[in-house]
């Protein structure tokens, strides 16, 4: 198939480039100024019986609770060739990823990881099973890769995609990879193939941390 050619992605500025990632892809600090109840005044304070600060609305007391986003994603194979996809949005516009996204109300993870292969690679997946658990607390997120097959060779471009191809190990384009946790769920990935046997592995993110440099 032939691929949706891209312009090549900007190099990222190794002084700090991961920090302000990090602060693109999160909103840390997220302020509620009315009540999604009834519409009323809300106060950040402690409500009784919790230990952590809260929107609490002033009228009828409703608490908005705050929550990490699960993103969902695969290790799609197709004859030994491993499915990415080049990124048409931000963060990390023009990098390439493994098919993922936030997961929706109303589905389980496996359908998540599912219908963003659709949406962003136009691909069908047989999903084999959990792989990776990688949690980025300073970014409220958690992200689940699970590892997989493409039902038949098709894929194509979707909305969020530059372009979609299926990589040979020797071509994966790891300088361009988009996030740390695609990085890390690759290396694991391929590691375990090399042994034959794959097992479920966890691990967490801390902030990137900017090179120094003199002067």
């Amino acid at each position: 198939m032939q691929r949706k050619k891209a312009a090549a992605p900007v190099a990222a500025d190794s002084t700090g480039f991961g920090a302000k990632l990090d602060a693109i892809h999160s909103i840390l600090d997220i302020v509620i100024s009315y009540c999604v109840r009834c519409g009323a005044g809300v106060s950040f304070l402690v409500p009784a019986g919790d230990n952590l600060p809260r929107h609490v609305c002033n009228a009828c007391g409703h608490v908005h609770y705050e929550n990490p986003r699960l993103v969902v994603g695969c290790v799609a194979e197709y004859e030994g060739r491993i499915l990415l996809c080049r990124r048409a949005i931000e963060p990390r516009r023009g990098f390439w990823t493994l098919p993922a996204g936030f997961m929706e109300n109303g589905e389980s993870t496996a359908a998540a990881a599912s219908r963003e292969a659709r949406e962003e690679a136009g691909a069908d997946l047989i999903i084999d099973a959990p792989f990776a658990l990688i949690s980025i607390a300073h970014i409220n997120q958690v992200h689940l890769f699970y590892r997989g097959r493409l039902a038949t060779p098709k894929y194509s471009v979707g909305e969020e995609s530059l372009e979609v191809e299926l990589f040979a190990l020797p071509e994966i384009p790891w300088a361009e990879l988009s996030f740390r946790s695609v990085t890390l769920c690759l290396e694991r990935y391929l590691a375990d193939r090399r042994q034959g046997r794959y097992t479920f592995h966890e691990a967490e993110l801390a902030p990137a941390q900017p090179l120094n440099r003199p002067g």
